[in-house]
């Protein structure tokens, strides 16, 4: 007789099933929130690169200002660019590198095109989908207004390069996109 007081239906391995199943979804809910708590937040544009800055934010505002108000031209270089992609131009907002690690140049100049000499450059290469692959690096300065280093990919793919300049407390932030397309090892 079936009824309301039969204990037997809990053994039921269809509701075992139910049981696993309900059971399956809560963790996995419980490990998104982990998640969510213990990485910090990326926001990504339209072409899923990092955003690190918010146009409201009174800082950002303000280094806005201030790099317009220095006027600095600048342009990053690299032999390992690949010359012939439709991308590949120095004004382009992103450009491929066929090495890793890459020897980077960049230039810097004043507004009336002398270099700036004595400047801190330094740049943090960010990976969209994990900030551990993250990493910054400094650039040396070899001639008045060139500086050069060597930055080391840890994966293929796009990266963001946030490149910093200061000098006698100016600041000047540009940010260049690369693709990296480490060929493989034989």
């Amino acid at each position: 007789m079936i009824s309301q007081k039969n204990s037997r239906g809990w053994r039921n391995p269809w509701v075992f099933g139910l049981l696993a199943i309900m059971l399956s979804g809560v963790l996995i809910n419980a490990r998104f929130l982990w998640n969510v708590f213990h990485n910090p937040v990326r926001v990504l544009d339209d072409h899923y690169s990092v955003r690190a800055h918010n146009q409201y934010d009174a800082k950002w505002l303000q280094q806005q200002a201030e790099r317009s108000t220095l006027g600095w031209k600048t342009q990053l270089r690299s032999q390992h660019r690949l010359e012939n992609d439709s991308q590949a131009d120095a004004e382009a907002a992103r450009f491929i590198l066929l090495a890793s690690p890459a020897n980077m140049k960049f230039e810097l100049h004043d507004s009336q095109g002398e270099p700036v000499k004595g400047a801190v450059v330094e740049i943090k290469a960010q990976w969209p989908g994990d900030p551990a692959f993250d990493f910054k690096d400094t650039l040396h300065e070899t001639a008045p207004g060139n500086y050069e280093g060597s930055l080391k990919f840890p994966r293929a793919g796009n990266w963001d390069l946030l490149i910093r300049a200061e000098r006698e407390g100016s600041q000047f932030d540009t940010e260049q996109k690369v693709f990296v397309a480490i060929p493989k090892q034989s």
